[in-house]
């Protein structure tokens, strides 16, 4: 079971660090990407910033061993 840290008197859940690491990813390739301009390409930007989002939490959680896969 996973049990809540104590950070300056607040309880954080565990999965805090990794949406942070993520959020850090996300925001640098976001950068990355309306540099090259790769947001040209899109119709909807901010499905490809959801589905962007949601891939480096999705490896951030499988390379720390957070995400429980089946197998």
């Amino acid at each position: 079971m996973l049990t809540e840290w104590s950070f300056l008197g607040f309880l954080v859940p565990p999965l805090t660090v990794p949406i942070l690491v993520a959020l850090a990813a996300y925001l640098l390739a976001r950068r990355i990407f309306v540099r090259m301009g790769f947001y040209h390409w899109f119709s909807q930007p901010v499905l490809v910033d959801i589905a962007l989002y949601a891939l480096l939490l999705w490896a951030v959680l499988t390379l720390t061993g957070s995400l429980p896969i089946a197998g």
